[in-house]
């Protein structure tokens, strides 16, 4: 390989010309969205799309059919919390104690499990909330990818994130540090950040902003980056009447859920796939990728057991 075609250390290398699209689904623990994520099941069944989906555990306990089906057809299963969406108190892993965040975490694993007979290895933080203790947790119950870290992104007071420390994170995946994970590092986990640009590359911003703003933020995320990681919400797809929310819930974030999203988000992928991009899943980004030039301390102990009900 050329030495010019080898990233800084920890980074993942570039092994394909293609650019890589990720394809991911966040089930908040909203009753009622569970219908929603049946039409995004189809959906990616006429692309021939697996994704990566993120099931809050109680979601995850109070639908086990559906997250088994998920399982059945080809798609990664991970956690979102337990939880998060739900009319409790939402749960926040900038802040809470390692004990805390363990017992969310091992609740929404086992939920999981539970309902798949798979042990789920990837991660995604309610409201992208995450900071070193959860790196830390993450590793000591086994997990080996993680998906929250909101690189170039800053919701200007209208969306979740509204502080900049991670705001410079790698937008390409990554090893992060224990004592900052938006710095490349010698972590247990393998960091893919859901793509932005000051605002999120997901349904929300789609359908708010519209489809051509949403095809610039793409194309400069094409310019700097080989991956593009999308995010959608079941409960998105169907009429907010119809399901439960918390009160804490904005106005400006139930505006527009309609089942109507879902052309519109056909035509954003249509655009993606036009564009050159390769449909893959995270759990595609392996250890074996990472850069022998820098060695990183990753454990595979049980790595391919945990993973396998994915097609090597």
């Amino acid at each position: 390989m050329k030495p010019d075609s080898i990233l800084q250390a920890g980074r993942i290398r570039h092994e394909t010309v293609a650019p890589q699209f990720y394809f991911t689904i966040d089930c908040d623990w909203v009753p009622g969205s569970q219908f929603g994520l049946e039409h995004l099941l189809d959906v990616c069944d006429r692309y021939r799309l697996k994704g990566t989906i993120f099931f809050a555990g109680r979601f995850a306990e109070a639908y086990p059919d559906l997250v088994r089906e998920c399982h059945r057809r080809g798609h990664e299963l991970g956690t979102h919390g337990w939880a998060h969406g739900g009319l409790e108190e939402d749960e926040d892993f900038r802040i809470a104690s390692y004990e805390q965040q363990r017992e969310w975490i091992r609740l929404a694993t086992d939920a999981v499990e539970t309902a798949s007979g798979i042990r789920p290895i990837i991660f995604r933080a309610p409201n992208l909330h995450i900071g070193e203790t959860t790196f830390r947790v993450l590793e000591d119950e086994g997990y080996r990818y993680d998906s929250s870290i909101p690189a170039r992104r800053f919701d200007m007071g209208f969306g979740r994130v509204h502080y900049t420390e991670y705001f410079w994170a790698p937008l390409e995946p990554y090893i992060p540090s224990c004592q900052g994970p938006h710095r490349h590092g010698r972590s247990g986990i393998i960091e893919i950040p859901p793509s932005a640009v000051l605002f999120p590359v997901n349904l929300a911003a789609l359908r708010v902003l519209g489809l051509p703003t949403l095809k610039y933020m793409i194309n400069w995320i094409g310019q700097r980056s080989q991956h593009l990681v999308f995010y959608c919400h079941p409960f998105e797809f169907l009429h907010a009447k119809d399901q439960r929310f918390p009160r804490t819930m904005s106005t400006w974030n139930r505006w527009g859920m309609s089942p109507a999203n879902l052309a519109l988000m056909e035509s954003l992928i249509d655009h993606i796939l036009e564009s050159g991009y390769a449909l893959t899943q995270m759990m595609h980004i392996t250890p074996r990728r990472l850069d022998a030039r820098y060695p990183v301390e990753l454990s595979t102990d049980g790595f391919l057991t945990n993973r396998a009900y994915r097609e090597e």
